[in-house]
């Protein structure tokens, strides 16, 4: 039954694109659909562990991050083999490849996930071959936000593309003893090269012993890192994003680093107090900062640790994201583990940062005190918004918040929202009958919905009913993330397990809505879950507004002869 329910509503969705005209929508959709069914037999093949052996071919330089992956599959059970150098026959099961285009030969299409590390600022290695390459891959990984927007606009998009931001281990500074310092600073990378590197190395020399490595990798170049107070990291060209696996690399091993700035640098939130960054093209700036880091190395010295082990949860959480994602791993797996979030909060917009556009809009428009979640994916859309709102709540618990506000990133907020959102937050602490949640806007109303009780409070209506179909923008109640934390991604029936209509389906709900309703819902954006385009939603949220409207007169009316 849940499997012809799923045809029904994908052919459903086809005859929606064809009524209003979207040809060029649908063929997408059908070419998404296309590509699901023959990537199925790999994923079932890979879910199931048993012998399987993941091959991961890496260059020197990128080792480390080789590392990382290879230890998180471990975690899960899954064997792999890093290989580095070129390889001409492909004999493990699945591969990740780091730095494709450094490798004359690769693995077959359909068995490689393409780890993309180049910087797209300077994109004299996106060929159209390269980009050839990436596009015809099971899938793509991307470290960098900025790549993933120049990607996008070339072709290469949600949902072949998966974030995995590149993150620190907290097993290298265990695996390498401490040594004596030589050295105030080392660089390692290109040096000979780069005549902008070879003027701020130069003036650093001036007054400090400054280290450089040209072609030195391995066991050699970890022995000079932990010889050196701290590693300096100067970009080879202007405008250059930040070098995360050197800086991930150095922080592992317990050096921290003074890094020149970049655009991209607040991606890194989990860097604080690892990494001391110096303005961008200022040699001057470098000086002062050099001066006040090695001033302040023994303070570093109690934060590090921290840093790296939060970059590790990071990367940690957004591996099994994409394991989740490509159906390696079952959802529940990345439930029952910690989620990564830049800092503690009681309110979140939960978006996707592979869907670039929406990602960059929501970022820019944040209400005071949110913090954006980057939200679980799965193959079925409504399994990963739900297993993303069941991590949120269990997040919440963890840190005993009572009440979670949750905003998707299409929602379409008033330009007073601070002070409203503190208005509602007003009337719930005053409200004496109990409440599950409050909906900031419905795209439908159940059929069964009732009306429990019909307040006014500030100039505003307040309805509490026993029903609710959006997760748009609502603000959750202790009893509701209870609710929310209990829901089950194993569960792949749509008709009754998608988050709302599994909230929907509890007796004794209390839920409150404002009339009118606070939010919206963008109509230029594309619903990640379902594919099609959100002005379909709008005339039903008219119609939600018009019938609790209607329910509510109907309501007064019945209660004022009473």
């Amino acid at each position: 039954m849940p499997k012809f329910a799923s045809l029904f509503r994908q052919l459903t969705n086809a005859l929606r694109y064809l009524a209003r005209g979207d040809f060029s929508g649908l063929m997408n959709r059908l070419k998404w659909y296309g590509r699901e069914h023959t990537h199925v037999k790999l994923r079932r093949r890979l879910a199931n562990g048993n012998g399987i052996v993941w091959g991961i071919l890496c260059t020197p330089h990128t080792h480390f991050i080789a590392r990382t992956i290879s230890k998180r599959l471990a975690f899960h059970g899954i064997e792999s083999e890093i290989t580095m150098g070129s390889v001409k026959s492909f004999d493990h099961d699945f591969y990740v490849v780091l730095c494709a285009q450094m490798f004359k030969h690769l693995p077959p299409a359909n068995r490689r996930v393409i780890f993309q590390l180049e910087q797209s600022v300077n994109s004299r290695w996106f060929t159209q071959e390269y980009i050839k390459t990436l596009t015809s891959s099971l899938g793509v990984l991307e470290y960098s936000l900025t790549n993933i927007d120049f990607l996008s606009r070339n072709g290469l998009k949600y949902p072949s593309i998966h974030y995995l931001p590149i993150g620190a281990s907290r097993d290298e500074a265990v695996e390498c003893k401490a040594k004596p310092k030589k050295y105030d600073f080392v660089f390692y990378g290109d040096y000979s090269s780069s005549e902008r590197r070879r003027r701020f190395l130069g003036k650093l020399q001036e007054k400090y012993t400054v280290k450089i490595c040209g072609n030195l990798f391995g066991s050699e170049l970890y022995d000079i890192i932990k010889e050196s107070k701290a590693v300096i990291n100067i970009h080879y060209y202007e405008g250059a994003l930040l070098e995360m696996p050197r800086i991930c690399e150095c922080i592992s091993l317990g050096v921290p680093v003074l890094s020149e700035g970049t655009a991209d640098q607040d991606e890194y939130p989990e860097l604080k107090g690892a990494v001391k960054f110096f303005d961008e093209g200022s040699i001057d700036n470098m000086m002062t900062c050099a001066l006040e880091m090695l001033n302040d190395l023994e303070s570093m010295s109690k934060t590090i640790e921290k840093a790296v082990s939060v970059s590790s949860d990071r990367f940690n959480f957004m591996m099994d994201r994409f394991l989740v994602a490509m159906g390696i791993v079952p959802a529940n797996i990345i439930l029952e583990q910690p989620i990564y979030v830049a800092r503690k909060s009681d309110f979140f917009a939960l978006s996707l940062p592979e869907t670039i556009e929406r990602r960059r809009t929501i970022a820019q428009s944040l209400p005071d005190g949110c913090e954006l979640f980057d939200g679980i994916r799965h193959s079925l859309g409504w399994i990963g918004c739900g297993s993303s709102f069941n991590a949120l709540s269990r997040n919440a618990m963890s840190h005993e918040v009572d009440r979670l506000t949750v905003i998707e990133d299409d929602v379409e907020l008033p330009e007073n929202f601070n002070r409203i959102i503190h208005e509602i937050n007003e009337y719930l602490d005053m409200r004496k009958s109990s409440w599950d949640i409050f909906s900031g806007l419905m795209a439908d109303v159940h059929s069964t919905a009732n009306i429990i009780s019909v307040d006014q409070f500030g100039g505003r209506t307040y309805v509490t009913i026993d029903k609710m179909t959006s997760t748009v923008f609502n603000i959750y109640n202790k009893s509701a993330l209870k609710i929310l934390s209990q829901w089950n991604p194993l569960n792949n029936d749509s008709v009754t397990n998608t988050i709302d209509r599994y909230l929907e389906r509890h007796e004794g709900l209390r839920v409150v809505v404002a009339l009118p309703f606070i939010a919206g819902h963008k109509e230029n954006a594309t619903s990640t879950l379902w594919g099609f385009e959100n002005e379909r939603y709008t005339p039903m949220i008219a119609e939600a507004q018009r019938r609790i409207q209607s329910m509510v007169q109907e309501w007064q009316n019945t209660n004022s002869l009473k």
